[in-house]
């Protein structure tokens, strides 16, 4: 099923985090092999990136998560462990940082 990643974030979504449509510098999707949904990602030109989910049937999951720029590896360690203790599993926030669920894994274990 193919689907247009600009119309997974609206201009409402980007509107609630100060941005407009011009700020969008990357957009991309993951697919999580267990459940076949899709983690949408926008990257936006200050760093930021907005999140949401697509399910395996092309429902849109409307929570955008906003992720702020992550500058160096404890910072991306600290996101990783919180989006964790939101209950986020390790596939989805592998494709929320764009790394791989063994390097979400491995900061996990080492709390």
């Amino acid at each position: 099923m193919g689907f247009n990643l600009m119309t997974i974030f609206n201009n409402k979504d980007l509107q609630k985090f100060g941005q407009e449509a011009s700020n969008v510098i990357q957009l991309a999707y993951k697919t999580n092999k267990k459940t076949g949904a899709r983690i949408a990602r926008a990257v936006m030109d200050n760093g930021t990136s907005l999140v949401k989910t697509v399910t395996a049937s092309g429902v849109v999951l409307e929570e955008a998560i906003k992720i702020p720029e992550i500058t160096n590896t404890i910072q991306r360690n600290n996101v990783i462990r919180d989006l964790a203790k939101n209950k986020k599993t390790q596939e989805q926030i592998a494709a929320m940082l764009d790394i791989s669920q063994a390097t979400v894994s491995n900061v996990l274990r080492k709390k």
